[in-house]
């Protein structure tokens, strides 16, 4: 009765090894490939998970921060036109 409480436990809580996507720049964990749950940073076009990213909302949020980006910190597009001059940076630099 116990193995079997580890072993639902370690199904449970297993986590996979790696994704298509890869792994989160800030924790480590690999990227689901399901996209509502991951955040792709135009400034940096770094993947970074929604956990990390909520995170740092609600830091910047409680300590009345600016808002930048989780990995390369440049400072978030204010307007439309500002985030598609940042990606169009991206895609001229080949990221």
């Amino acid at each position: 009765k116990k193995r079997a409480a580890e072993l639902r436990d370690e199904i449970l809580f297993k986590q996979n090894e790696s994704s298509d996507l890869g792994d989160c720049p800030i924790c480590c964990l690999p990227l689901s490939n399901d996209d509502d749950k991951s955040i792709l940073m135009g400034c940096c076009s770094k993947r970074i998970c929604i956990g990390c990213d909520f995170a740092n909302q609600l830091r910047e949020t409680k300590d009345k921060l600016e808002k930048k980006c989780l990995f390369c910190r440049h400072p978030s597009p204010n307007s439309e036109e500002e985030a598609k001059l940042n990606n169009m940076k991206r895609v001229e630099a080949n990221d």
